[in-house]
């Protein structure tokens, strides 16, 4: 889908550089609040299979 929207940006001979990069800088921010929110869960259930 972020591929559609970044496309709109571009028109026939100029290219919006600036709505680009805020566009994919918006679509980054809820993908790293759930990994600040999980990371611990995250964590700890990467390492479960390791210990003996």
């Amino acid at each position: 889908m972020l591929p559609l929207n970044v496309w709109s940006f571009q028109g026939e001979f100029t290219i919006n550089v600036l709505a680009i990069l805020a566009a994919v800088v918006l679509s980054i921010l809820p993908i790293l609040a759930l990994y600040a929110i999980g990371r611990r869960q995250l964590i700890s259930g990467l390492t479960a299979g390791f210990g003996k």
